[in-house]
């Protein structure tokens, strides 16, 4: 019997590789294209245009990378994640109720702890 959710875990896994190369890669890009030294203006011009390109590059993989925590956390929260596992742990659950109730209390209470 096949697990469904092996695609979605290895398309999942698979984002996750690609982001970190791309973010090594370009990072070992970047150091190989910093040093200024016996260059003219237009060879570091060129080289700082693209240090650009290479940061942007980055900050793409990990922006994707931010997104995929974000929406790893939100099906957890939801219960979208881990519920087949059938594992349940109870000090959990209590840990989250208890969570909740301080944030609940932490609500009610108002802005600064004026309202007592």
């Amino acid at each position: 019997m096949s697990d469904p959710t092996q695609g979605v875990r290895a398309g999942l896994q698979g984002r996750v590789n690609n982001n970190l190369d791309i973010l090594l890669k370009r990072f070992e890009s970047i150091v190989q294209l910093a040093s200024v030294d016996g260059k003219d203006r237009t060879v570091t011009a060129a080289e700082a245009y693209q240090i650009e390109c290479h940061a942007s590059s980055m900050i793409r993989a990990a922006d994707d990378l931010l997104a995929l925590t974000r929406s790893l956390k939100e099906a957890w929260m939801f219960g979208q994640l881990g519920s087949e596992l059938g594992v349940v742990d109870e000090a959990t659950d209590q840990n989250a109720r208890e969570v909740g109730e301080a944030l609940r209390k932490l609500a009610t209470k108002g802005v600064g702890g004026l309202d007592q």
